[in-house]
């Protein structure tokens, strides 16, 4: 009889041992869900397009909003050389007021120079012996759209035209420009192609670096042994216009990638489009105006998320769940048609948890970023000591 008692009470003492132990242990930690719900679509806008070729619209942080007739890639120009400098300065990069390297010019570079004039190209002269600064040559590129500094750029950076080109055409891909080939640095040759959508992509990035956005806002620059060079772009400080690139051959016809800076509902927006196939480049130039008015009507300021709106869950193992809300409402100005995208952060909480405590946030992923921060709608409690014990 005592050996039962003395076991009874060893099993007994065994198992309050073991329901300590269990009731002690950490309470799990909860993975919230992600549970926002975007406004829904706005009807379609109505943009200018030209009545040829292909075109595309975007904007800066907004990315490809709009496109008409891409059918796929045709010959761009010019325009290859934003890529051109987009890779050099890559390479080579510069911060805005410095000069860069300086490149002492070769006979090889006076006979590109002789080259292109042959074939009608657009030029800058110069001669061997001439020296010119990395900046400088970027200007001859962008501004009088040089053909020749363009191949000598490429030379001198990555070796040869042929290993500029494997370069950029990675490069090109890594933008996310997937219907483009890069088969030159100047853009002459009509194997290099790309699309009116891709070229927006191309624009929003020469925007985005300072010194080349700088550059193609220029309307002239000084170039050594030749004086005064001019932008061809001539619709520099019209329609808010602040570059990018224009082109124009026999096979491309004329193109035109341009950057407007408008403001709307008092916000700054940098609307960013092209237009390929014109039969002439002032005609792709004249038409681009019609269409950056009509895009820069296609944005509205809307509430994508309300104060106290429903961010996410927290499924409870104990039972239930708990909400996770908004603290405050975010107005966004978006692209009438699209929807404004929400990315939901969510913390891991570890219960108990009171009512309020902060666990995330939910921002915006297009336009100007903004955020607002998520709390738990109510408590989360800790469990009974059955769940602890048992589970």
């Amino acid at each position: 009889m005592r050996l039962f008692s003395a076991l009874f009470l060893l099993v007994a003492m065994a198992g309050l041992a073991f329901g300590f132990w269990r009731y002690q242990r950490p309470l799990p930690v909860l993975a919230g869900e992600a549970v926002i719900q975007n406004p829904p679509d706005a009807q379609k806008v109505k943009l200018a397009w030209p009545s040829y070729g292909q075109a595309a619209v975007g904007a800066v942080g907004y990315g490809v909003l709009d496109s008409h007739d891409v059918k796929g890639p045709v010959p761009i120009a010019s325009i290859a050389k934003v890529i051109t400098a987009l890779s050099i300065l890559k390479e080579k990069p510069l911060s805005s007021g410095q000069p860069g390297p300086t490149i002492t010019l070769t006979a090889a570079d006076a006979k590109l120079y002789h080259d292109y004039l042959a074939k009608d190209g657009s030029v800058v002269p110069v001669a061997a012996g001439q020296r010119i600064s990395e900046y400088q040559a970027l200007q001859a590129m962008m501004l009088p759209s040089a053909n020749n500094i363009a191949d000598t750029m490429a030379k001198w950076v990555f070796g040869s035209v042929s290993e500029y080109t494997d370069y950029a055409n990675q490069f090109a891909v890594k933008l996310g420009m997937t219907q483009t080939t890069v088969a030159d640095a100047s853009g002459f040759s009509p194997k290099t192609v790309s699309t009116a959508k891709d070229l927006v992509i191309l624009g929003e990035a020469a925007l985005k670096n300072p010194v080349l956005a700088e550059i193609v806002g220029q309307s002239e620059a000084q170039f050594p042994g030749v004086g005064t060079i001019h932008n061809v772009n001539y619709l520099l400080g019209t329609n808010g216009i602040i570059g990018i690139k224009t082109g124009n051959t026999d096979q491309a016809g004329g193109c035109y990638l341009f950057g407007a800076k408008h403001i709307i509902d008092g916000q700054p927006v940098t609307i960013v489009g092209a237009v390929l196939g014109a039969q002439q480049r002032v005609l792709a130039m004249q038409d681009s105006r019609k269409l950056i008015s009509s895009a820069s009507s296609g944005f509205q300021t809307q509430t994508v998320l309300h104060s106290g709106q429903l961010a996410g869950r927290y499924k409870v193992p104990w039972g239930g769940s708990v909400e996770a809300v908004s603290t405050s409402e975010i107005k966004q100005l978006t692209w009438i048609g699209q929807t404004a995208v929400l990315d939901t952060n969510l913390k891991q909480i570890q219960p108990p948890m009171n009512q309020g405590a902060d666990v995330g946030s939910v921002k915006t992923v297009s336009g100007h970023e903004k955020s607002a921060a998520v709390v738990l709608k109510q408590s989360v409690g800790s469990p009974p000591w059955t769940w602890r014990i048992f589970h």
